[in-house]
């Protein structure tokens, strides 16, 4: 019945021990080197042999050999245990190895999965507003007589209204002034010197408080001619500006409009010519 591998090896494994242990009690080199007689190791068994006697062993030396015998077998059974230790698993407890560095890796994927759950469940919480905290702060709000909400803490007059922007157009605050320096020198040449200081009052009054609420009063006749100038002149430039490039685009179009007829040309007259000469090589009459 032949053996198994396993049970093969583990023989195997017991007779190398074994050599290895008398290699070692016996001291034989594990080279044959130049310088060794290996006769030395050898008993004459030849005819003619002389016996030699054995050497009377002391007490000493017996237990020197007693000594170095027990070392060199720990040596050689702590080789054969090292060596067994590293032989893989095989069988039953192969397996168990196996199922428990799965269930190890398991349970970690598992912990991993928890803690993700966790963290996400904090970023929600973390993210989604507080329903309570915004419905105080919405019945806190405060309204202004115009329907707006009021952010500010200070509350203003009720008869404050927002006023719009002033006015940027030159030509309008240019006429608006004039206007207004026309009526105060009717008042003037009229005689009604009582309405022409107090409409002139009240003027001062309202440039005064512009000021003061950090408007510009745009109503100086010489810087608003420069300004209707200026804008004049833009306009005129822009216009020129415009129509150079109306110029330039047309005669862009018109030069490459230009060259495309060319080079049509060209290649008709170039196909012409190729059909010619096919024409004169087969032998065909071609008109001038």
């Amino acid at each position: 019945m032949p053996m198994k591998k396993d049970e093969l090896m583990h023989r195997l494994r017991a007779v190398n021990d074994r050599y290895l242990y008398l290699l070692e009690a016996f001291q034989i080199p594990s080279k044959n080197t130049d310088d060794i007689v290996c006769s030395d190791f050898l008993l004459d068994d030849g005819p003619g042999a002389v016996s030699r006697p054995f050497p009377k062993v002391t007490e000493d030396a017996a237990a020197q050999r007693e000594a170095r015998l027990e070392v060199m077998q720990n040596k050689i059974s702590s080789k054969y245990l090292h060596r067994k230790r590293k032989q893989p698993l095989e069988g039953k407890a192969a397996r168990k190895q196996l199922l428990k560095k799965k269930n190890v890796v398991k349970s970690l994927r598992k912990a991993q999965q928890i803690e993700q759950q966790v963290h996400k469940f904090q970023e929600e919480k973390e993210s989604k507003p507080d329903t309570q905290k915004m419905s105080k702060k919405s019945s806190d709000a405060t309204f202004n007589t115009m329907g707006k909400i009021v952010f500010s803490k200070i509350q203003f007059d009720e008869n404050d209204v927002s006023r719009k922007g002033t006015e940027t157009d030159a030509k309008k605050l240019l006429r608006k002034v004039l206007n207004e320096r026309k009526e105060l020198n009717e008042l003037k040449l009229s005689g009604e010197t009582e309405k022409y200081a107090e409409v002139k009052n009240k003027k001062a009054w309202e440039r005064a408080t512009a000021k003061t609420m950090g408007h510009k009063v745009k109503d100086d006749l010489g810087l608003l001619s420069k300004k209707i100038h200026k804008r004049k002149k833009q306009i005129a430039k822009s216009k020129q500006e415009w129509a150079q490039r109306k110029e330039k685009l047309e005669h862009t179009k018109n030069a490459k409009q230009k060259k495309r007829a060319e080079n049509i040309k060209e290649r008709v007259d170039k196909k012409k010519n190729k059909k010619m000469q096919k024409l004169a090589k087969k032998g065909r009459i071609i008109p001038d």
